[in-house]
């Protein structure tokens, strides 16, 4: 491929595709003003490459089209659906309903994971080239899949390249992308190399002068090579200020100026139907009283080509001039003609919400059930541009407030959070009907509950609105939102805490199942209730339908157990949630219900648990862009890693945690953090570092109860014993209040810790005895250690050989290699040789990462790959990679010997 003054472009797109036949692909994302030359040097890449054996797929944004969502995404799959059946259940679920089949819509990362399994599937056949033309003017659904894929498609033969122009790049999209190609104009040389070659015939002063009046831009050198004007004037500085887009477009609008009107205005009809067939077009302006010979002139000309079935323009930039230079009523005719004949219903409402130029309630009302239909598909960007146009061709005040407030709903549920907070308050004023103002408050409560966009209503406030509303389903769940305040900000006064209970506990308000469990919760959340709804009584009133709000009720109950102590409650109701959100297919709700319950199996010292979750959560909230919960998994990676002496993983791990914390970061995150660096620097023996990352832990005291177990120990060795007086005094507090065993074990260590030697013996031995009631068996093995630790210094050698030897046991299990270096070291004063492990004894927690052990765990329960890939939000071929590794990692070859390969893993 060779395309004059792009040598170097050509060179790596050369190698880009070189790669990808061996197997190493990437993507790239080729970018530049109007007429720079993007289409031309893609067309010669992908000429090369089909010449070269690749199969190419393709789509293009089309200006102004995008309706209904993922039309660019079906153009791009359409020669690919017939392998659809390779899918994962889904995976395939997601991109049928995209297209427009029944059924509920799948969060965008799921349709991105089907999209991304065709794609393999296709590359497992010859290697791949997906072109997208004009990202910028692509829907945005598809643009989102297409950011999506760019960061994925090293794992296969394939290479995805896209072109956009330089000032509609997206900063939340372009990084996605491997690999960036920006177009520069073209220098002199190229420039003239260029003209000579279009326009031999031009005299060398008359190709200088082009040259400077295109300013190196090669659609000008080519279009202008022709023209008289172009070529014989001078050039302007003056005119050199005018963007080189609008150049062109004047360019463009004076071939069109010679043209006879009928086809000035068969060429608008092609503008305004640019995303419709050949045979739409013609209808429409045959109902103009245009005939097809009026298209001719334009065909002549070169400003127009038919094929394919439909109507293209030599360059995008032609159809923008023709449109935005004609008069509105004149595209208002088009568009209704247009409207006349386009089969799909969604464009024919489109075209009709283009042509009206005021008020008109029959399309308004068309235009929101498209916007129903499109978020029935999961296009959530598209269904709230739709309500926007909707609101404003509404002529009644109340049904365009009712509209505003669907709008804002929309725009919160496509992550458009200051447009949401925008149409919150131009409805606000205006919103009248009970439904509305619960609507309205509860996008409000919603977007206060994750963004700082927005504050909040007070609890004075919610209570005021529970009292003005009718329904008791309303009243209750606003209440609630007042208890879930209380709880998350901690600013209600004793007097609005107490008012909210009297409300909840009003006779005959709470009396459906609904309605007693959000009272439950509520209750819960502001310290008033008798006792704590359970898991199974939950989840039987929320199964039958998954209102929006309740992933945020669910989570604010798993947090109350959290408060009681009850880690294994706790544990249950986010295991719930993973469960309830999974096959609701509410992916974002899932990953902070895996974040939360990452935390908690932390917590509770369940590691490769942990672990498993809160990497899942890492990875699915960098795809989903939720950063508070990314920097939640992220901290309790580092806690883990710290643990297991993988200083390095979790100094990493902490950065990634600060870096999507931002300046503000959440309370829960920072005391995991703080607990995860106290961690680490006990592991490098900086003692006096450790005591201060506990107690800034203990900021947040569900947090700071389980991190603050371990700040005796390094309290004593940093010479500040008076340091552990704070936490002794909550968890005393907390364990009069929960009767928990671990809370017990580690309470009486901690006075083990800080008692003179001979009184420390009763509480050691009564910390061991509620250990061994307990679940918490590294605590219990800390313990011991320390314990022995004791023995040894009071010459009880053989008493401290037992309890070290039981210690190092746990800890060499469950791969805690500093606590494990620690004991070993006191087991070898003791006079103990350390017995060696027999090397057949074969821990698949120590070779595998927590993804591989994650996925052998499922293929050893019975899963099929397909049944994983779902489970996991994997392509089924990248669980069947992780297999196949885990498969040479165990030293085994088949999925029946996983279980034994696994016997030996601990958690």
């Amino acid at each position: 491929m060779y395309v004059i003054g792009r040598e170097s472009q050509v060179d790596q797109l050369s190698a880009l595709l070189g790669a990808a036949r061996e197997g190493r692909g990437s993507s790239a994302l080729v970018y530049g003003e109007a007429g720079i030359g993007k289409s031309s040097l893609v067309s010669a890449a992908v000429d090369a490459a089909s010449s070269s054996g690749f199969q190419v797929l393709s789509c293009h944004g089309i200006r102004g089209t995008g309706a209904v969502g993922y039309e660019g995404l079906h153009e791009l799959l359409l020669p690919l659906l017939h392998r659809v059946e390779a899918l994962s259940p889904r995976q395939r679920t997601a991109l049928e309903v995209a297209f427009g089949a029944e059924g509920e819509p799948a969060d965008r990362l799921v349709t991105g994971l089907a999209a991304f399994g065709l794609l393999e599937e296709a590359a497992a056949h010859g290697p791949l080239v997906v072109l997208v033309e004009d990202l910028h003017w692509l829907d945005v659904s598809t643009a989102d899949i297409v950011t999506f894929l760019a960061a994925r498609m090293s794992v296969m033969p394939a290479l995805l390249l896209a072109t956009t122009r330089d000032d509609r790049i997206y900063p939340d999209r372009s990084p996605r992308f491997k690999h960036h190609i920006p177009l520069d104009p073209l220098g002199q040389d190229d420039a003239l190399r260029l003209v000579a070659l279009h326009a031999p015939a031009l005299t060398v002063p008359q190709r200088q002068r082009l040259v400077e009046r295109a300013m190196g831009n090669p659609l000008a050198l080519t279009e202008w090579s022709t023209s008289t004007a172009h070529v014989d004037g001078a050039a302007s500085a003056e005119r050199g200020r005018v963007p080189m887009g609008k150049r062109l477009e004047d360019s463009f609008l004076a071939e069109v100026a010679l043209l006879p009107p009928a086809t000035r205005q068969a060429l608008l009809v092609v503008a305004a139907g640019q995303d419709s067939s050949s045979h739409e077009v013609l209808t429409a302006a045959r109902g103009l009283g245009l005939e097809q010979s009026d298209f001719a002139p334009a065909e002549t000309f070169g400003l127009i080509t038919l094929g394919n079935d439909s109507f293209r323009f030599r360059h995008p930039l032609v159809g923008s001039a023709v449109y935005d230079n004609a008069d509105s009523h004149v595209r208002s005719q088009v568009h209704t003609s247009l409207a006349a004949v386009v089969v799909d219903p969604a464009r024919a409402v489109q075209h009709r919400a283009a042509a009206v130029t005021g008020w008109d309630e029959n399309v308004a009302a068309e235009l929101e059930r498209l916007a129903v239909a499109t978020g029935r598909r999961g296009a959530r960007t598209e269904a709230a541009a739709a309500w926007r146009r909707a609101v404003a061709l509404t002529p009644a005040p109340r049904e365009r407030a009712r509209r505003t407030v669907m709008a804002a709903e929309a725009a919160r549920q496509a992550g458009a959070t200051a447009d949401a907070v925008a149409l919150l308050a131009r409805a606000k004023p205006s919103a009248a009907d009970e439904a509305s103002v619960v609507q309205l408050a509860r996008t409000e409560w919603m977007l206060a509950s994750t963004s700082t966009t927005l504050p909040d209503r007070g609890g004075d406030e919610l209570i005021a609105l529970s009292r003005a509303l009718s329904d008791p389903d309303d009243q209750v769940e606003v209440l609630t939102w007042a208890a879930v305040r209380s709880y998350t900000r901690q600013d209600l006064s004793t007097e609005v805490k107490a008012a909210v209970a009297e409300e909840l506990r009003r006779p005959g308000l709470a009396v459906t199942g609904r309605q007693r469990l959000l009272r439950s919760i509520a209750l819960a959340l502001i310290g008033s209730a008798d006792r704590l709804p359970s898991v199974e009584e939950a989840l039987s009133v929320l199964r039958p339908q998954v209102r929006e709000t309740d992933a945020t009720l669910m989570n604010c109950l798993a947090f109350a157990f959290e408060d009681a102590h009850d880690l294994e409650g706790a544990e249950r109701v986010w295991s719930a949630e993973v469960d309830l959100f999974h096959r609701s297919a509410r992916t974002s709700d899932e990953t902070v219900a895996l974040a939360g319950r990452g935390t908690v199996r932390m917590n509770a010292h369940a590691i490769a648990a942990g672990l498993a979750d809160c990497e899942q959560g890492l990875r699915l909230s960098a795809d989903l862009g939720l950063s508070v919960v990314g920097a939640l998994c992220a901290a309790s990676i580092a806690l883990a890693r710290a643990w297991r002496g993988e200083d390095s993983l979790a100094t990493a791990a902490l950065g990634t945690s600060t870096e999507l914390s931002g300046l503000a970061p959440f309370a829960r995150v920072a005391a995991i953090a703080s607990w995860a660096s106290a961690e680490l620097a006990a592991n490098e023996g900086r003692h006096e570092d450790a005591v201060v990352h506990l107690l800034r832990s203990m900021e947040h005291p569900p947090i700071g109860l389980w991190a603050g177990g371990g700040l005796a120990d390094v309290a004593v060795r940093a010479g500040r014993p008076e340091a552990v007086e704070g936490w002794l005094g909550m968890a005393t507090a907390a364990l009069a209040s929960s009767g928990s065993d671990r809370l017990a074990m580690l309470v009486e260590r901690t006075r083990a810790l800080l008692s003179p030697d001979g009184g420390a013996r009763d509480h050691f031995e009564r910390a061991i005895e509620h250990g061994e009631r307990s679940s918490a068996v590294l605590d219990l093995a800390r313990t011991r250690l320390f314990f022995g630790e004791w023995l040894r210094r009071e010459r009880h050698i053989m008493e401290a050989r037992g309890h070290l030897s039981a210690a190092l046991h746990v800890f060499e299990s469950h791969h805690t290699a500093p606590l494990a270096r620690r004991t070993a070291r006191e087991l070898a004063a003791a006079g103990s040789v350390r017995p060696t492990r027999s090397p057949q004894v074969f821990d698949a927690g120590a070779v595998l990462t927590a993804q591989e052990l994650h996925v052998a765990r499922l293929a050893a329960e019975g899963y099929s790959n397909k049944q994983i890939a779902d489970q996991l939000y994997l392509s089924h071929r990248t669980v069947g990679a992780h297999l196949y590794s885990a498969y040479a990692k165990l030293q085994i070859n088949r999925r029946a010997q996983l279980t034994s390969a696994l016997a030996a893993t601990h958690d």
